[in-house]
């Protein structure tokens, strides 16, 4: 149990995200279009319409360029940088991102969407540790926390975008796909130690301490009690075929405590070039 003061400093934490201080979206109106789930795995379809889209470019952009780290950066050499030469060049350097992969257009939606409609928060993305941001960062695409319930919990998830007009694509059942990564972190597989690690890492001295002090309590009474989202964004028309048979098979042996879902969200190609802006390096012409 946490004490008094770790519970109090928790709910901060909770309002801040509420309120929009660690970057959460404005609502946006997703249209479920199916669900096709068992008790255990819920697992729902859902289509985003290309004026969602233009509503939610801004945050996605912001996401994909790390506005809210490159802010914290600014206030943090406030004090010497008060010439315009000096905000300049920090400007260039901070504005330095390059272009983007299309898969990271999916994976900044789905951490919106998870943010928005699971009240999950990611607070250190991965992105920040890359020497080079055209790489990749390997390991589990989303690492974070549930807030739903109190005490937090570790929140891991998983992102696979595809273009491929087939149901299910093969993102989802490839050797290396979701259902696959899903798979392994329900099992305990060592990415999801790698996972707790990174956070670890990164969580001393952040005003998100206490969530990960709460996630921490409940990883070490039972590394099962974890939270691992799958998230499909596919650039085709909805079917429920996308998610039916993954969340059945997730579903044999999944723990009681481990708590799995899957979401498929749906865009058109537009709608996926309106989020994305002009830093993206497209896997298919456009």
């Amino acid at each position: 149990m946490c004490d008094l003061d770790a519970r109090v400093r928790g709910e901060e934490d909770r309002d801040r995200v509420a309120s929009g201080l660690w970057g959460e979206e404005p609502a946006v109106g997703w249209v479920e279009k199916y669900s096709a789930g068992t008790a255990a795995v819920p697992a729902i379809g859902y289509q985003l319409g290309d004026a969602e889209a233009q509503a939610l470019a801004p945050h996605i952009q912001a996401l994909l360029q790390d506005t809210k780290g490159a802010d914290d950066v600014r206030q943090s050499l406030e004090a010497i940088t008060r010439t315009a030469f000096r905000r300049d060049r920090l400007d260039a350097i901070l504005a330095a991102t390059g272009a983007v992969d299309e898969w990271r257009v999916g994976e900044a939606l789905a951490e919106h969407h998870l943010a928005a409609e699971h009240n999950c928060n990611f607070p250190w993305p991965s992105g920040r540790d890359l020497k080079n941001p055209g790489t990749s960062s390997g390991g589990v695409d989303l690492i974070g926390f549930d807030i739903s319930d109190e005490p937090a919990a570790f929140a891991l998830g998983e992102v696979k975008t595809s273009r491929q007009a087939a149901w299910p694509p093969a993102a989802l059942t490839g050797r290396h796909g979701l259902e696959k990564q899903l798979e392994g972190l329900r099992d305990g597989d060592d990415r999801k130690v790698w996972a707790v690690r990174y956070m670890s890492l990164h969580a001393t001295g952040r005003d998100w301490h206490v969530l990960f002090q709460q996630a921490m309590i409940r990883y070490l009474d039972d590394p099962q009690d974890v939270r691992l989202y799958g998230t499909l964004v596919h650039v085709t028309d909805p079917n429920e075929l996308d998610l039916r048979a993954r969340a059945k098979n997730l579903s044999d042996g999944c723990p009681a405590v481990t708590q799995i879902q899957l979401s498929a969200i749906y865009v058109s190609d537009r709608g996926l070039q309106i989020m994305a802006g002009e830093q993206v390096h497209w896997e298919t012409p456009q």
